[in-house]
């Protein structure tokens, strides 16, 4: 992806099956600020001013077995909240996609088993959406730094033997009913 400043304007939808005959390609910028699932993921800091970009280049066209597909690069850069000590962390997500595109649930089901599959409704692909989509499977399961605390000290459990009667008792919900006599 160059980095130039005249990177085309990404389009908000597209009839995909009309780019793949015309073998369009698009490279362009978006805010982070325009996907709502993922901005709800981002570390919120009052002091980062400076708007994060999603790198974007699409290529609509036909794999090697002729199917429609769009194949490209999708990269963003965030501060996410790391899972362990709660704190920021920057995390890079960058994802290789290619994703055959598909008219019906029938055609999808068909070539689910072979191919990471795009099914398209009404002709029409919301971009953003497709964006937002890759970038959120390409994420880790968990965020985490390198090496960092977690938030609150795990509590460790004390050998059975160090663990005395009386603790024991006092911990047994019914103790205080041993010293009730029935007549």
């Amino acid at each position: 992806m160059s980095d130039n400043s005249q990177i085309q304007r990404l389009p908000v939808e597209v009839d995909p099956f009309k780019l793949v005959e015309q073998g369009r390609q698009f490279e362009g910028r978006m805010p982070l600020s325009d996907f709502p699932r993922l901005k709800d993921l981002l570390y919120k800091s009052e002091s980062e001013t400076n708007e994060k970009l999603v790198k974007v280049d699409l290529e609509f066209a036909r794999n090697e077995t002729g199917l429609p597909v769009i194949k490209g690069q999708i990269t963003a850069e965030m501060q996410m909240i790391c899972n362990r000590c709660l704190d920021a962390t920057a995390l890079t997500v960058e994802t290789q996609t290619e994703v055959v595109l598909v008219g019906s649930d029938a055609q999808a089901e068909r070539l689910q088993d072979s191919f990471d599959i795009w099914l398209v409704e009404d002709q029409t692909l919301v971009l953003k959406d497709f964006i937002e989509d890759e970038l959120l499977l390409a994420m880790p399961l968990v965020i985490a730094h390198d090496e960092c605390e977690p938030a609150r000290r795990l509590i460790e459990a004390l050998p059975e033997d160090e663990y005395n009667d009386e603790q024991k008792e006092k911990d047994n919900p019914f103790a205080a009913l041993k010293d009730i006599k029935l007549n």
